[in-house]
């Protein structure tokens, strides 16, 4: 698995990519990828479709790395690309045009691969009743909650990403968390209750 990236080294390859550096865009690829593919399996299901869709969004950034401006955080910005590259292509395959395609897709959340790590039975059942109930959220909601606890990005980053502005994602957020909250107490109280 590729090393983190600190945000310096992050900010050189970026500029040595916008001089014409292929291998500092290889670089960025190569430690960005895990991200980018977790993401965008979030996004649509089929893994080659994703794969795809990364390798396209990294060959259109070296075409325009002539005209590509400097950005504040590369993760977020491809994340914001590899999204659009995403929902366009699935646009495109269902031959259905849409004006706002940020609205229009599904995300899910799936925590099976971290129960491998679980031993407690307890501790699986909760992460069960947490999937359960971050799936029935809207995806806009479990898009906002997986930038923020799962990619680590701060709310401006996420507002970026999400094309929101920053008291919206904090609004989403606060949302997302009491929804979360009230369907969590439902299935303790079933819990306690059915013993």
């Amino acid at each position: 698995m590729p090393k983190r990236l600190s945000t310096e080294e992050t900010q050189k390859l970026w500029q040595e990519y916008r001089n014409g550096d292929i291998y500092a865009l290889a670089s960025l690829m190569q430690a960005f990828y895990p991200d980018l593919f977790h993401w965008g399996m979030r996004l649509h299901s089929d893994r080659e479709f994703v794969k795809d869709c990364i390798q396209e969004t990294f060959l259109t950034l070296w075409k325009i790395q002539d005209t590509i401006r400097p950005v504040e955080n590369v993760r977020s910005y491809l994340l914001v690309i590899l999204k659009n590259k995403i929902l366009r292509e699935k646009t495109q395959q269902s031959h259905f045009f849409n004006h706002d395609l940020s609205e229009d897709y599904c995300f899910s959340v799936e925590f099976s691969s971290d129960l491998r790590l679980i031993d407690e039975e307890h501790e699986v059942y909760q992460l069960r009743k947490l999937e359960q109930g971050m799936n029935q959220l809207p995806a806009r909601q479990k898009e906002l909650i997986y930038l923020r606890f799962y990619q680590n990005l701060s709310f401006e980053q996420i507002a970026e990403v999400m094309n929101l502005g920053r008291q919206s994602v904090y609004n989403l957020m606060q949302k997302s968390l009491q929804s979360l909250r009230k369907q969590w107490l439902v299935s303790l109280l079933y819990f306690f209750y059915s013993w």
